[in-house]
């Protein structure tokens, strides 16, 4: 693909040397990154409605806040697009391992939830523009510093989200067990506990969950390089041709106005303008 804005993630971090440094909080109580006036509000909730499912359990991507809110950078960035191309997201929370079953089956016009764009997964759905770029890391407990890629881990398991990139990375590697979880957030915990060798996470979860948080920052860290570099995109129904002409044309205008730049440094405040 070409002319794809690549936002700020960690990855930029390892890239520009900066892994260790200290990170800003994440936003857990936030609500939007987005400042509609009231006429501009009330205009987007008159909008047709177009049927969205997430797994709000990706922050700061899709999540519920302490407040019981689905938000996240994903959340905001499609209500924007919305409001550019005409519709008004609905959103859904679904669970990853039945997400993409239900798409194709009709239940839900669109899934937005850092999907990453593969070759396999055009065959049976469409896809937006990429709108972000992100990376596969190793995360591990501070005290192993001999640990730097998965291979280390041999005869050991490791966590990550089913049907994720990432839990196909660790059941590919020899020798490693793969555990995997509905909710990432428990295989943080369980390598924090030691039942885990290591987890694999895409680059805004590790950033925000693991490195941001005052209860893992010690305790855990990210072992050598970024594995994949993966584009996100947001996944539409195979006969949803017009939807998807409509959702890369507000994503262009979001691109074109700064708004997609506001919403990276609202979301990440720790990495936002790194180059």
């Amino acid at each position: 693909m070409t002319d794809v804005v690549r936002p700020v993630t960690l990855l930029t971090a390892v890239l520009t040397g900066i892994i260790g440094a200290v990170f800003a909080p994440a936003p857990i109580l936030a609500q939007s990154a987005l400042e509609w006036d009231t006429a501009t509000t009330a205009a987007f909730d008159d909008l047709p409605t177009v049927s969205v499912a997430t797994d709000a359990t990706w922050p700061p991507m899709e999540y519920i806040n302490r407040d019981g809110e689905l938000v996240g950078f994903d959340i905001d960035l499609l209500r924007e697009i919305g409001r550019r191309a005409g519709f008004r997201p609905e959103f859904t929370t679904v669970a990853w391992d039945g997400i993409f079953a239900g798409l194709i089956a009709g239940h839900y016009r669109m899934i937005a939830s850092s999907v990453t764009l593969l070759e396999e997964r055009t065959r049976v759905m469409r896809f937006s523009e990429p709108y972000f770029t992100a990376a596969q890391f190793l995360v591990v407990k501070s005290g192993r510093s001999a640990v730097q890629r998965i291979t280390d881990l041999a005869g050991e398991e490791v966590g990550a989200q089913i049907g994720t990139t990432g839990s196909r990375m660790v059941r590919n590697t020899p020798g490693v067990g793969l555990r995997a979880y509905d909710d990432l957030g428990l295989a943080v915990e369980d390598l924090a506990q030691g039942r885990l060798g290591g987890i694999v996470a895409d680059a805004a979860i590790v950033e925000y969950f693991v490195l941001s948080n005052e209860r893992y920052g010690d305790l855990l860290r990210v072992a050598g390089p970024a594995y994949t570099v993966e584009e996100y995109a947001f996944a539409i129904r195979m006969d949803e041709g017009e939807l998807q002409t409509m959702v890369n044309r507000g994503l262009a205008a979001v691109r074109a106005d700064g708004t997609l730049e506001k919403l990276h440094e609202f979301w990440f405040p720790g990495l936002a303008g790194q180059e």
